[in-house]
């Protein structure tokens, strides 16, 4: 979460954005940070558990505070110079925290 808080206080990303005809780097860049994040939170609270969050609905807590999260990193960028928000930014954010919980859900389903 600190990665991605001063990623977005960057004026410039520190990645090149090369475009697409209709849809730009950036939005793999986003699914894949959020995929990172809401695989890490949903393990975090897998181990936590049932102390902090009852075991059926870990998951559901994970994506939504991944979510969450995306939503207000999105709006933070609007308060840096050069920077904006996006929704399809936010979508991409969306999707990434919902890959990332899927997999560890999936992982441990396995396990």
């Amino acid at each position: 979460m600190v990665i991605i808080f001063v990623i977005s206080s960057l004026e410039q990303p520190p990645l090149p954005m090369p475009e697409f005809e209709w849809l730009t780097i950036d939005k793999l860049y986003h699914f894949i940070e959020y995929a990172i994040l809401g695989g890490l939170v949903a393990r975090a609270l897998v181990e936590a558990r049932p102390s902090v969050v009852p075991s059926r609905l870990v998951w559901y807590v994970a994506a939504v505070f991944s979510i969450l999260y995306g939503a207000s990193d999105e709006w933070h960028q609007t308060f840096v110079p050069g920077r904006f928000a996006t929704f399809a930014d936010w979508v991409a954010d969306v999707l990434g925290a919902i890959a990332g919980v899927l997999g560890v859900y999936l992982y441990y389903r396995k396990k």
